[in-house]
């Protein structure tokens, strides 16, 4: 059955304008039928911006947005791999430990980029393609569904309606909050320190093979790697550390949160020369983040499919696997397909194609999500299977472990899940005889 027309197209809306809510805006643009949809996108804050400096891309996002057109304008803007994703040493002395190296030869590879460089990519392509609508100063109060569709409340007295609305806004999402009340965020007992270096402050010669480096330590590590390019190439610095929440006092979970370096000085003090050395070179104020995520969801896909989780909304992880922002992009893709395909048929049920998204993304994102935590137990020598050893004798777990780690993320063929999926959710239909008016895109 073909796709059903009407005067007006189908509404979505998108809560959060980060990474999650662009990219699902140009996933739902390029799958779905031209002039079927129309998406506005509501960010809270004054404008679209990220706080945060940067983020790596696995190819398993990469490859989805090349399939959008964003591919080369990634790479345009991804700081320099040679060949390698980390390379892991001794907190103590920089001796190597191991190395994960990453295949950069080809036009599909991962990339390190700058948050606000690739926001700014995916807002060009928002504009260039007029995939959306977008507003500011818009945060969610609360939703209520009705007869037909979702009336979203916002926070300054506002409201408006959409036949689907998406949830992208974070981790405290309010509309998580209001279908899974019972899942608060949770402190993950470890803080990270974040700054940015410029390479022209770097000291010469390098003393490590690359630039891609994880120092390793005993309740710590530390790792720095290069995003952008040219003039504007920068080293981006985390330092990550065990410690008890007690301790740290009033210090929210907030991009935006600062310390004196010299905090971070202290916690790194026994650390290596250059580990100290690029410590010096940042800024007297540095950030400073509480690192927290929620146990898995029970559900992504509520009120019959008209309302959705994407994003960190649905499954906030910590970022020892640099994997978050990969996932996000995964959703977006996987939400478009679905959304296209229920447009395009016109045989189906919101709900039924948004529960495809759930089975696709749900048991990957929930392990992503879960090996995670471990990747934080493991980088600080804290691993079930390290208890009661030195760090000496846990070297060689480490080592073994982390070479397998992440090629599973990377690798997932994501278009053959979904297919698999779909098809399981075609057959039902046509078994049924079909049931037409799912596809019509009306209010």
């Amino acid at each position: 059955m073909g796709l059903k027309t009407s005067k007006r197209p189908f509404n979505i809306a998108i809560i959060g304008g980060g990474i999650a809510g662009l990219t699902t805006a140009l996933f739902l643009h390029h799958f779905c039928p031209p002039g079927s949809i129309e998406i506005n996108i509501y960010e809270q804050a004054e404008q679209y911006r990220e706080i945060g400096a940067g983020v790596n891309l696995g190819v398993n996002a990469t490859k989805l947005l090349h399939q959008i057109g964003l591919g080369d304008k990634i790479n345009a803007i991804a700081g320099s791999k040679d060949g390698v994703f980390f390379t892991l040493r001794r907190w103590d002395n920089s001796e190597e430990i191991t190395t994960i190296y990453s295949n950069d030869s080809g036009k599909i590879r991962q990339a390190a980029v700058s948050r606000a460089e690739l926001l700014q990519v995916l807002l060009d392509a928002i504009e260039e393609r007029k995939a959306a609508t977008l507003h500011t100063k818009k945060k969610c109060r609360s939703v209520t569904k009705t007869k037909s569709a979702i009336k979203i409340t916002f926070t300054d007295t506002t409201a408006t309606t959409s036949s689907l609305l998406i949830a992208a806004d974070g981790i405290h999402s309010p509309i998580r909050n209001q279908y899974l009340p019972h899942s608060p965020p949770l402190y993950s007992g470890k803080i990270v320190y974040r700054g940015l270096l410029p390479f022209s402050a770097l000291p010469t010669p390098w003393p490590i093979q690359s630039h891609h480096v994880m120092w390793i330590g005993p309740n710590k590590h530390l790792l720095v790697y290069p995003i952008s390019q040219g003039e504007t190439q920068t080293l981006n610095f985390v330092g990550c550390i065990t410690t008890p929440e007690e301790s740290l006092g009033d210090l929210k979970e907030s991009w935006s949160a600062t310390c004196p370096r010299a905090e971070l000085e202290r916690d790194f003090g026994d650390c290596d020369g250059i580990v100290q050395e690029l410590i010096r070179l940042l800024p007297e104020e540095v950030s400073k983040w509480k690192i927290n995520d929620r146990e898995a969801a029970e559900g992504w896909v509520f009120e019959q499919g008209r309302v959705v989780l994407v994003g960190d909304a649905g499954h906030p992880m910590v970022p020892h696997q640099s994997a978050g922002a990969g996932q996000a992009v995964e959703d977006g893709f996987v939400v478009g397909r679905a959304m296209g395909e229920f447009l395009r048929r016109g045989d189906g049920k919101l709900e039924e194609w948004m529960g495809v998204y759930e089975r696709v993304r749900m048991p990957r994102a929930n392990k992503v999500q879960e090996t995670s935590r471990g990747a934080g137990y493991l980088y600080q020598m804290q691993a079930e299977s390290m208890k009661g050893m030195s760090y000496d004798e846990s070297v060689p777990i480490l080592r073994d472990t982390v070479q397998e780690r992440m090629k599973w993320i990377w690798e997932e063929e994501l278009e053959g899940v979904f297919e698999e999926e779909r098809g399981k959710l075609v057959g039902k239909v046509e078994v049924e005889g079909g049931r037409g008016g799912g596809g019509c895109f009306c209010m």
